[in-house]
Formats: structure tokens, C-alpha cells, sequence
């Protein structure tokens, strides 16, 4: 039995007049998605949790089986220094660190940079010298790690924000505080490293910790380094296929292939997709509904293809890690819908598409997402029901 989840990461969202009163899922054309939805089981499942940030890192961490409550790692820098091959000490702070734009205005313009080249991105870092005990390390376009060598900080103490949820705000009043003062050596790192429009961003703080591992043989194809840090660091597997950026022009179809060529030596074969997340914090609603319809074409629906002409029995699962609405830019914590179609399953319900208010209207349960996978009789090791 193969298990494949695809995570079209912050795919759910509310309706808009602009796309006649549709979500962007609803509005898209995916006929794929539709399909799995027609032949399959659907349902809701909690991914956010009171107390825990609204963000992928809990929503995928709860997806793969992990309490969030219980193993939440404060942020996601951690596993974004594994994938780096970041050596972190028990005392060091790892942060994600974006390069943001500021407007004239001093409010946070873009958290992405305007989602910044490699070409500019690594001239911009060349001319910041963090001083010491920072350390600063690129990964791919807008996003870095910045280490802090033995930091000595409770980081629970830490109010750093998350840069995709303040667009449009001063950045005076978004600068981090630690037990409610202002924290002068990031403020004066970020203040420091303002050029030509570029600042950095620290936000995501965590140390190193240890987790147990995933009860089956899980791979993982993603383009953020975060998603393959974790997956690492569950005990799993994970690549980044050249082409894979996480925005609109990743390439999908070599994270399709990737997955395809993995799954013959895999139980559970995990693929991201961050296109309409991005999209939806940037609050461009057209270019979310494109992003939907290229994991229909290009992931959903050639997998599909793929798994049905194989021997062994599969089930599919689509799930979103989280809400993201293109209205404000900003996470939500309304349980999101899943699909599941394939082996031992008949459909649970009478839709003929892939809709937040259908699956929520014919849904009579909430699933927590770490049960999720149970609830579904995925077993353990060789995922046996």
C-alpha cells in the first residue's frame, strides 16, 4: 500500500465577489481535484491550535502525525538550518531571516522582496556583516538563517513577528521585544542591514531538539527548505528538485516526476506545493486561483494517472496545511478540507468538486490532525488496515 499526501500549502480560503462569489479553489478549473473528490471520502481536519502560531509549521508538523501542543519547535529556523547543514549547540538561537522591502513610508512593503532573484539577493547579502554572534546564511531568493551563538534568551520571551502577516504596516511597531522591551541587537541587525529599499526580517526563533521518528518510510519532495528539514529530522527523507521555488514559476512537473521515480522504495511519498500561499499573502487573487490550477494539471492529476496504472493499491490524500486568504494576506485557523480516494474507499457524500463550504456541509466531525492519518486506518510501518 502507498500513501500520497499533496499539501497545496494555504489552498483554503473564503469567497470573493471578484471570482463571482467563489473561493479561489472553487473558481479554479481542476478537473483532477474534482475527480478525487467524486470518487473518494472527505472530510475536515484541525491544523491550527490555540496557543501555536497559524502557519505551515504547524500545520504539517499535526499532518505527519505530531501533536503540534506536544513537539511544537517554537519556529521553523531549525529545520531550515538541517537542511543548510547548519551545526547548531544546544545554547545557539536559529531564525528565519527574509529579506523584506521597505516602502519610503517605512512600512513592510513585501516580505518577499518582490520574491528577490538570486543574482540580487546574494549582491544585497554580500554587503551585510552581521557582527558577532550572528552569523547569516542564505538559502534560496528571500529567505535566510541567522544563527545567534550562545543566545541567551528564553526564547518563549521572544516577540518577533512573522513578516507574511503585517504587509502594509510601519515597521517601527513590528521590531522585536523581548519580555516587552525592545531587543536591541536584532533591532540594531535589521536597522543596520536597511539599503536601497532591502532590510532584513529575524522572525521564526527556535534551538535544537529532537524529535521521534515517523512510523513508516516517508519521502518528501518540496522546494522549501523548512519542509525537507523537518521531514529530515522526523526520521524521514526529503529533495529539493532543481526548478522548485515555491512561487508561480516552480517547476511542479519535476517535483511530480521526483515523487514518481521515489515511490517505488517509499510507504508514505509527501509533495508541497507553496505557490498559493505565497500568492495569497501577497494578496493577488488571480494569481492564486493560477497557482490551484497548476497543481491540478501538474501534480494532482498526473499522479492520479500514475497510481491508478500501478499494481500495488494507493490512496491519495489532498490537504491543505492551513488557511490563507488573499483578503488581509493572513492565516486562519478554521479547519481545512481534505480528499482521499483509492483503495477500500467508496465516496462519503454526494458533491461532485472540491469546495471549503461543500466538504464543510456535509461533514459532521473535526478531525485533529495528528489523527488524522489514523482515522483514516493508515497503520503503521507497511500502512496495513
Amino acid at each position: 500500500m502507498k500513501l500520497v499526501i499533496i499539501i497545496p500549502d494555504g489552498l483554503s480560503d473564503i469567497r470573493y465577489a471578484e471570482l463571482g462569489y467563489l473561493s479561489p479553489v472553487e473558481y479554479a478549473h481542476t478537473p483532477a481535484l474534482d475527480a478525487l473528490v467524486r470518487r473518494g471520502q472527505v472530510g475536515l481536519t484541525q491544523t491550527m491550535y490555540p496557543g501555536l502560531p497559524l502557519g505551515s509549521l504547524v500545520g504539517i508538523l499535526g499532518l505527519l502525525g505530531y501533536n503540534p501542543v506536544d513537539y511544537f519547535p517554537l519556529g521553523r529556523a531549525l529545520f531550515e538550518a538541517h537542511t543548510l547543514g547548519l551545526t547548531l549547540e544546544q545554547n545557539d538561537a536559529a531564525f528565519r531571516c527574509n529579506i523584506v522591502r521597505i516602502d519610503q513610508s517605512g512600512r513592510l512593503a513585501d516580505f518577499t522582496a518582490a520574491q528577490i532573484d538570486e543574482v540580487t539577493a546574494k549582491a544585497y547579502l554580500a554587503s551585510i556583516l552581521p557582527p558577532s554572534p550572528f552569523e547569516l546564511y542564505h538559502d534560496l531568493s528571500y529567505r535566510n538563517v541567522l544563527l545567534w551563538r550562545n543566545c541567551p534568551l528564553d526564547l518563549t520571551q521572544l516577540q518577533l513577528v512573522a513578516p507574511h502577516e503585517v504587509v502594509g504596516e510601519p515597521v517601527a511597531r513590528l521590531l522585536p521585544r523581548y519580555q516587552g522591551e525592545p531587543l536591541e541587537p536584532l533591532i540594531k541587525l535589521m536597522l543596520d542591514s536597511r539599503q536601497a529599499g532591502l532590510m532584513l526580517w529575524p522572525w521564526g526563533a527556535s534551538r535544537k531538539r529532537q524529535f521521534p521518528s515517523v512510523p513508516f518510510c516517508l519521502g518528501a519532495v518540496t522546494a522549501l527548505s523548512f519542509v525537507a528539514g523537518m521531514v529530515s529530522c522526523l526520521g524521514g527523507e526529503a529533495v529539493v528538485p532543481p526548478g522548485a521555488t515555491g512561487y508561480l514559476n516552480s517547476d511542479l512537473g519535476a517535483k511530480c516526476r521526483a515523487l514518481r521515480e521515489w515511490l517505488p522504495d517509499i510507504d508514505v511519498g509527501l509533495i508541497h506545493c507553496n505557490a498559493p500561499d505565497e500568492e495569497a499573502h501577497l494578496g493577488r487573487l488571480q494569481g492564486k486561483v493560477q497557482a490551484i490550477e497548476a497543481i491540478d494539471r501538474l501534480v494532482v492529476g498526473p499522479l492520479l494517472e500514475y497510481l491508478a496504472g500501478q499494481r500495488e493499491p494507493y490512496r491519495l490524500l489532498v490537504c491543505p496545511d492551513h488557511y490563507t486568504c488573499c483578503l488581509d494576506g493572513k492565516h486562519r485557523s478554521t479547519p481545512v478540507p481534505y480528499t482521499i480516494a483509492g483503495a477500500g474507499l467508496t465516496a462519503n457524500h454526494p458533491l461532485s468538486g472540491y469546495s471549503e463550504a461543500g466538504i464543510g456541509g456535509v461533514t459532521t466531525s473535526i478531525v485533529k490532525s495528528y489523527a488524522l492519518l489514523p482515522a483514516l486506518r493508515i497503520g503503521q510501518r507497511l500502512l496495513k488496515w
